[in-house]
């Protein structure tokens, strides 16, 4: 593993963006076209984990906006948990953010982060839109993972942030040492125990980032089903198997209880409308069904294999998407035969 600077602030940057590439270049483009648009790109830094073979592929010229950037060469990315660990580790800013090749933040949202973090936050999430907002299955799935960062009307304390958006204080997730990887996989997890060692999360409303979410059926169904047996799997690690079989239990009953929350978190009928929560509905009992019965899994028997599906859903989101929706990814002077190299690589 070694780690090579592209190029270097005269003063350290205050954030740092986590950036995962496990295909080629193109397949993260888009966000660090994003990045690079940003208002405080001069104090942002992107570090780029990728392993060897792909480091040559990255496109320098595109990165120069940025204040500082470093590309870490790994052998392998077994897991996202272990790229965002990894990169955290040489990360120079005070802060860190974790990026995804589709995930594209607004150009104010590193200005809002690093302006949050000069206060006594330790994790701070941004607000969540829908990137690809045409279909029923995004919906449900954008809902389910994110619901309770959608459309904030203020700022203010929260006790969860979703996965793979958040930014956090780098002297805090140093704190967990080797046990790091562990404790991104999955994030929430982290978040119980950074509540119950006092710390405090904030949304920033002015901070939003634009995600795009599964859209094909079967794809998301086995996205609930995985993310809920690692969930469950992480919770359970240091559980006597009584208590690990309660829960696994009382699986029927988490449906109807993350639905309520969801419906209060979608407050108002507007909110509703707005996340055409009517219309994929059936789609989001689906995906919580699916969901509860990974989780169940998970307490009873681990992670197993999950991890190795979700790292496919969340790292190459762009075979996740109905096809009409992989031109997304193209930025304004792009071509088709761009996204094709995305593919491949």
């Amino acid at each position: 593993m070694r780690s090579a600077n592209e190029q270097d602030l005269t003063t350290k940057p205050e954030l740092s963006a986590i950036l995962l590439m496990v295909n080629g270049f193109q397949a993260i483009r888009r966000t660090v076209h994003h990045l690079c648009a940003q208002t405080a790109r001069r104090q942002l830094e992107l570090v780029i984990v990728t392993t060897r073979p792909n480091a040559r592929l990255i496109d320098t010229a595109a990165l120069r906006p940025l204040g500082a950037c470093q590309v870490l060469e790994v052998d392998e990315i077994p897991t996202a948990a272990s790229g965002w660990a990894a990169g955290i580790r040489v990360a120079q800013a005070p802060s860190v953010v974790l990026c995804e090749d589709h995930s594209f933040p607004e150009p104010g949202w590193a200005e809002a982060l690093i302006n949050a973090h000069r206060g006594d936050w330790s994790a701070v999430t941004p607000a969540m839109n829908n990137g690809n907002p045409d279909t029923k299955v995004s919906w449900a799935n954008f809902l389910l993972c994110f619901g309770e960062w959608f459309s904030p009307t203020e700022s203010g304390p929260v006790f969860s942030c979703p996965g793979h958006n958040t930014s956090y204080k780098r002297d805090i997730l140093l704190q967990y040492n080797d046990k790091l990887e562990d404790w991104l996989n999955p994030e929430r997890v982290l978040h119980f125990d950074l509540l119950k060692k006092g710390h405090r999360m904030m949304l920033a409303a002015d901070a939003v980032t634009n995600h795009v979410n599964i859209s094909r059926a079967g794809t998301y169904l086995g996205h609930s089903f995985h993310g809920g047996r690692i969930f469950g799997g992480s919770r359970a690690a240091n559980w006597s198997r009584a208590r690990a079989a309660l829960y696994a239990c009382a699986f029927p009953l988490v449906p109807f209880i993350r639905l309520r929350r969801l419906m209060q978190q979608l407050d108002t009928p507007e909110k509703r409308r707005k996340a055409r929560f009517w219309g994929s509905l059936s789609w989001i009992c689906a995906g919580l069904l699916c969901h509860a019965f990974g989780e169940a899994t998970g307490y009873l028997t681990g992670a197993g294999h999950s991890m190795k599906h979700y790292l496919n859903y969340e790292l190459r989101r762009i075979e996740n998407v109905i096809p009409s929706e992989k031109a997304i990814w193209l930025t304004n002077d792009e071509t088709s035969g761009q996204l094709e190299e995305a593919l491949v690589h």
